[in-house]
């Protein structure tokens, strides 16, 4: 136990330096600097946007027209009087008018408009909500990665330690002719194994410290520590998560906004097939000269309203087939939603117990980590006082190893099923 203190004690010495990165740290820098993220934010903006009526095609709609006309042209007249005229002429004509056009009925095309505009911005929502969860998911496993090789390295540190008291005992008695060399040669490639071990783990760590930084987006070789230990909730309840799941998981909540917007659609084919009515107005200025002819000048001003109405009778099908189109769309879309309902409770169920074996697990590595060092400490102090065989040290010595690694494992697999639990459920962004 004393070796295993000691190493903890001056791996943290060492690490003091170091800028502590704890995960929800992690999480709210991946949010505000990855730029996958900000320009998903960015398109959901511009979606958002367009979610107006005018754009749905509630409202008037006002345009201004002006034109000029010109015409140059020879006028040659003979009258019945006895008059000619043999000129060149020439004319213009400049006109100017406000015109006004007020949708009153359409059969409800623009109110289903204006619901699918705010459908899209809802699925662009959910998509960017998605996005981030994607990133959040992976920059926590990438964060548990480093903890995890973090904490291979701390007990590789103490099985050396361990390792190297072995060689000094073996070699102490190979010196002073109480023990074979092979005992010491046989203790040295052990502790070079183990610190090749080390040495691949401690690389591997240092890439995993690169990606880090990478989803962070900041310089690779930012040094930071994680924490030793991340905290994990137990007492989830399955009916609950369930239950949380049909409201808050992503997959099924876009593909239900898919549903209604297919929904919308059928309802604006249905009323692309009632009349339109529509009224229109137009204030204008009209006023023509000329040189050549019998009237010299003309202008006036006028004002007219009018009541449209439109009604399509027929268009070849058109409007049937696409209404046919988005009420299989719809079914298929309703079939889905329960298959993926259906997937989602199965996938959380396995995950709530896989989720439960491995609290189990951890608690079973937790008691045989110090059973392991227990026999490990008396079975090397039983090797220095010459009462046990070299073998029966080797044999401690890995079962601790094996306790060791088993409980690094135990605990980077109950944090990844608790995450599994959370994206199942919907609720890791909460």
């Amino acid at each position: 136990m004393k070796y295993f203190l000691i190493v903890l004690l001056s791996f943290h010495l060492s690490a003091v330096a170091q800028e502590l990165l704890l995960l929800e740290e992690a999480i709210e820098l991946a949010l505000a600097n990855n730029l996958g993220i900000q320009a998903s934010e960015m398109e959901r903006s511009a979606v958002e946007m367009q979610v107006y009526k005018s754009n749905a095609g509630f409202g008037p709609q006002i345009d201004l027209n002006a034109n000029l006309n010109s015409t140059v042209n020879e006028v040659k007249q003979n009258f019945i009087d006895g008059r000619v005229v043999d000129r060149f002429g020439r004319s213009y004509a400049p006109n100017i008018n406000v015109g006004l056009r007020l949708p009153i009925y359409d059969g409800g095309q623009m109110q289903a408009r204006f619901e699918r505009l705010g459908q899209l911005s809802e699925v662009s929502n959910i998509e960017t909500q998605i996005e981030a969860q994607n990133l959040v998911s992976q920059l926590i496993r990438l964060y548990y990665n480093v903890m995890q090789l973090n904490a291979r390295v701390g007990f590789l540190n103490t099985v050396i330690k361990y390792y190297e008291d072995r060689l000094a005992i073996t070699e102490e008695r190979w010196q002073v002719g109480k023990g074979s060399k092979i005992d010491f040669l046989q203790s040295k490639t052990d502790l070079n194994a183990q610190l090749a071990e080390k040495a691949r783990t401690t690389n591997e760590f240092r890439n995993a410290v690169v990606n880090l930084n990478a989803l962070l987006n900041r310089p690779l070789d930012t040094e930071f520590r994680v924490q030793d230990e991340a905290r994990f909730q137990d007492d989830y309840d399955l009916a609950e998560l369930i239950e949380r799941s049909k409201e808050a998981n992503p997959a099924l909540m876009r593909i239900q906004q898919m549903n209604l917007l297919n929904y919308t659609a059928i309802k604006e084919w249905e009323a692309a097939k009632k009349p339109q009515v529509s009224l229109s107005a137009a204030l204008g200025y009209y006023y023509t000269n000329t040189n050549a002819g019998f009237l010299l000048s003309n202008q006036n001003a006028a004002l007219n309203a009018g009541l449209n109405a439109r009604w399509s009778i027929f268009d070849g099908g058109h409007r049937r087939n696409q209404l046919a189109i988005a009420r299989m769309d719809k079914n298929a879309l309703d079939k889905r939603a329960q298959d993926l309902s259906t997937l989602i409770n199965a996938d959380l169920t396995a995950a709530f117990n896989q989720y439960q074996a491995d609290k189990e697990m951890l608690q079973f590595e937790q008691d045989n980590r110090l059973l392991a060092e227990e026999n490990l400490s008396i079975s090397l102090e039983k090797f220095r006082l010459g009462a046990s065989t070299i073998l029966e040290l080797n044999e401690a010595q890995r079962s601790y190893d094996n306790a060791l690694n088993r409980l690094v494992n135990a605990q980077h697999n109950i944090r990844v099923s608790e995450l599994l639990l959370l994206e199942l459920s919907g609720t890791l962004m909460r």
